[in-house]
């Protein structure tokens, strides 16, 4: 349970973070 929980987070902040490089990019290139 500890294990799968531990996943979820880490996929859960992997994608959260790629979603924040991605807004940020776009946002760099309309400015």
């Amino acid at each position: 349970m500890g294990k799968r929980l531990l996943w979820f987070v880490a996929i859960w902040a992997a994608s959260v973070g790629l979603l924040a490089v991605v807004a940020y990019g776009i946002r760099l290139m309309i400015l």
